[in-house]
């Protein structure tokens, strides 16, 4: 019975850590740090979220001058790396890889009080 226990539990964290895998043309989350699949000309392509490069935006419930911006890193099949911004010229919020396009959508945080702070980010994006 202990054994059923085990390879049942066993089963369930290997479950549990396997990457999302998504389809073109869908919204994509993705947590600092993590990274999920996206089918590419029928090939799994990883995308990982790996950096908040800068935070000028307005935090909530603050009145400002200037709208501000937003730029991450994101790494694609650990071999390309990618500066996508928000509100900015450069970098751009869409990028070229494999003929496809991949836009940032959105630069959020799990709570108000985590405004800035990386570890509590995550990433919209886009693949087309």
């Amino acid at each position: 019975m202990k054994n059923l226990l085990y390879i049942l539990a066993l089963s369930f964290l290997t479950l549990s850590c396997e990457k999302q895998t998504y389809k073109l043309n869908d919204e994509i989350t993705i947590e600092f740090d993590k990274s999920v699949f996206v089918l590419i000309d029928d090939k799994k392509t990883e995308i990982k979220f790996e950096k908040l490069v800068e935070e000028s935006r307005c935090p909530p419930d603050v009145t400002c001058v200037w709208a501000g911006q937003v730029i991450v890193k994101i790494k694609v099949d650990n071999t390309t790396v990618f500066e996508l911004g928000l509100l900015t010229e450069t970098p751009p919020n869409t990028v070229d890889y494999l003929s496809h396009k991949i836009t940032l959508l959105e630069v959020n945080y799990d709570k108000k009080d985590n405004f800035g702070k990386e570890k509590h980010s995550s990433i919209k994006l886009i693949v087309e």
